[in-house]
């Protein structure tokens, strides 16, 4: 069984087995895979990642584009989102980030994310990245909204 269609309830527990402290390759975010992250840990309503920046994930200065800290920290939060295995699918309704400090290429980073509050409807999210000597690269949060879109097949 995938997680891509394991049943609610059995998500998050998958998802440690599985993934929780490997490389995810085969997660429902094709953009999370690419991104060649790691799971450092999971629990429900949290997960921190790492990765090391790549040249493609570059800006001309050869430090980390801000698309692509702004797609780390949306992956951390979504892996957050899922480990509530809820019934219903989430998109985001807002990502805001504070870029605060450059990481090269080569070098390695750690995101986690924390749900601050899970409403009926509406999952606010943060997000804060640090290098691995722990200095602050950045820090985002989110407003997710519940919706009826259906997780696309392989």
């Amino acid at each position: 069984m995938s997680y891509k269609i394991a049943p609610t309830g059995s998500v998050l527990r998958w998802i440690k087995e599985n993934f929780e402290g490997k490389l995810v390759t085969d997660s429902r975010s094709n953009a999370g895979n690419w991104l060649q992250l790691t799971l450092e840990h999971i629990e429900r309503g949290s997960a921190t990642i790492s990765l090391t920046v790549r040249k493609e994930m570059t800006n001309p200065y050869g430090n980390i584009h801000g698309g692509m800290m702004s797609l780390v920290i949306d992956e951390a939060i979504g892996l957050a989102v899922v480990s509530l295995d809820t019934e219903n699918h989430y998109t985001s309704l807002s990502l805001i980030i504070d870029f605060l400090y450059a990481i090269k290429e080569g070098d390695r980073l750690r995101a986690t994310s924390t749900i601050i509050r899970h409403g009926k409807k509406i999952i606010h999210a943060e997000c804060s990245v640090y290098n691995m000597e722990g200095t602050l690269l950045a820090k985002g949060n989110s407003n997710l909204i519940a919706t009826n879109m259906q997780i696309l097949p392989s």
